[in-house]
């Protein structure tokens, strides 16, 4: 292990695109089932509208971006505007979403294998299998950031290839008609999916869907990484989202416009009734009608996506540890490297609470709707959290530099920390509603996870009051030469580097 603190990884406008672009494409071959399930053919408005709040906060994170230049991440906002323990706190719920999130692809690579199988894995042999792809995860973080993010690039022209052909293939088949679609608001604004067995409508569906936008705050965290102008990461963050829209999107209306294969039911009730079993309703649709060869297709491109998903959160999580140990939130060995410029021991921590909450996960049936909840819990605190640094960093800091600065500020500002706050709101009810209806594994999986780091935090404010030369703070720097700490104090020097 090194004792270099720098990141001295490479990355281009390009793969950073695809850094945050391709970690928020979601595996939609296991999750259309669920998406659909939520509120039928409106599920596409839902995408649209869901889309459309991420994007005042991906503005206010493309400011930020600028203003910060050679850092970035929700840790330096949020530590900027307020203290290192509000940054503390904000960048575990962001963990929290990134580590459930990983767990999430995992337990679905398990799924699609069983599904290649043919046969239910026992419960061991799928703990197995995740394990391993956890230390495959593990051991890429150990090379140079050029070869994940190679293997990323790799694995998302291959998903988004097959994505558009079996669409095509779909929309072009005679038992693709419009007449399948319908009604458009299938469970109201709220109601439940008695087939599924969990709480939709349409309400739900926006907020819920808010973990299919996640990711593109990924592109800020790889600031001291980038070879590309900070002050157009915004280009790159809305224009993920707006790609995602689209893609997802056009994945429902080509599933929903499907004839039944069980005449019994309709289009919406059959992709409803695919939810316990497999949830491979794409591949199911294909096999069917077009053929084994697109199914197969199919299967291979939900790998990438799983791939392209598990690398890009699982480096986001490793850049985010090394942002807190960098700052004096964790213990200094969090901010050291290896020998290729990789967060070392932030990359084995994610590794054991990775471990943790599979574990939990798997404890229960219902662990896609837990672990997706989960995901959405997470990002609310997060983009609510950076939302209001944003605004409170336009107040404190007004003559700091901006190379780039959201349409109407403020008002971008506030319209983004409502967006957020109605997220966080209904997927806390959605947690609350699941625990008191018997179902607590979103619950413990919470509370496990934030006492272990509240346990931490105890421990580490005792050892800093001992050891303080392992927390030093390092300073939050602006970009200008002359900027107003707060409202109220006098304008101070701050130099005009980010990170020298």
């Amino acid at each position: 292990m090194s004792e270099d603190k720098n990141l001295t990884g490479k990355v281009g406008g390009k793969k950073l695109f695809i850094i945050g672009t391709s970690s928020i494409v979601g595996p939609w071959l296991v999750l259309t089932s669920q998406w659909i399930g939520y509120t039928g053919a409106s599920v596409i408005l839902a995408f649209a509208l869901c889309g459309l709040l991420c994007i005042p906060i991906a503005l206010c994170y493309g400011e930020l971006a600028g203003m910060f230049k050679t850092r970035g991440g929700t840790y330096e906002y949020v530590r900027t505007a307020y203290n290192r323990e509000a940054g503390y706190w904000i960048s575990w719920t962001t963990m929290f979403t990134y580590i459930v999130l990983i767990c999430f692809q995992i337990i679905c690579v398990t799924m699609l294998v069983q599904y290649i199988a043919g046969w239910a894995f026992s419960q061991a042999l799928i703990i197995g299998i995740s394990i391993a792809l956890m230390i495959v995860m593990t051991l890429l973080n150990t090379k140079d950031l050029s070869v994940a993010t190679t293997v990323q690039t790799l694995l998302f022209f291959v998903l988004v290839t097959v994505g558009f052909l079996f669409v095509a293939c779909f929309f072009l088949n005679d038992a693709w008609s419009i007449d399948n679609i319908g009604p458009f608001f299938q469970e109201g604004m709220t109601g439940h999916n008695d087939i599924i067995g969990m709480d939709a409508g349409f309400l739900l569906a926006i907020a819920a869907l808010v973990t299919m936008f996640f990711g593109f705050e990924l592109i800020p965290q790889f600031a001291g990484e980038a070879d590309y102008p900070p002050n157009k990461y915004w280009k790159l963050m809305a224009g993920g989202i707006i790609f995602v829209i689209i893609f997802d999107s056009i994945i429902c209306l080509a599933e929903l416009g499907m004839t039944s294969l069980d005449p019994t039911m309709t289009t919406y009730e059959y992709i409803s009734s695919l939810y316990s079993s497999n949830g491979m309703v794409s591949a199911i649709f294909a096999a069917a009608y077009v053929g084994n060869w697109l199914k197969w297709f199919i299967v291979i491109a939900n790998f990438c996506c799983m791939g392209c998903c598990l690398i890009g959160f699982w480096m986001g999580a490793t850049r985010i540890l090394h942002a807190m140990g960098s700052a004096g939130s964790l213990p200094s060995v969090f901010s050291k490297t290896n020998k290729h410029g990789m967060p070392s021991t932030g990359n084995y921590f994610v590794l054991i609470m990775v471990l943790i909450l599979t574990l939990i996960a798997l404890s229960g049936p219902a662990w896609i709707n837990a672990t997706f909840s989960l995901m959405a819990l997470g990002v609310g605190f997060t983009y609510l959290g950076v939302s209001l640094s944003y605004l409170k960093l336009l107040k404190a800091y007004p003559n700091a530099d901006r190379p780039w600065s959201a349409p109407g500020k403020a008002i971008m500002g506030y319209i983004a920390a409502a967006s957020s706050l109605f997220m966080t709101l209904m997927m806390i009810w959605t947690v609350i509603s699941a625990a008191l209806n018997g179902d607590p594994i979103m619950a413990v999986m919470a509370i496990v996870f934030f006492v272990i780091i509240g346990v931490m935090r105890y421990f580490m404010k005792k050892d800093e009051q001992k050891n303080p030369d392992r927390y030093v703070e390092e300073p939050i720097l602006l970009s200008k030469e002359e900027a107003v700490v707060t409202a109220e104090e006098s304008v101070v020097d701050m130099p005009v580097e980010l990170n020298k």
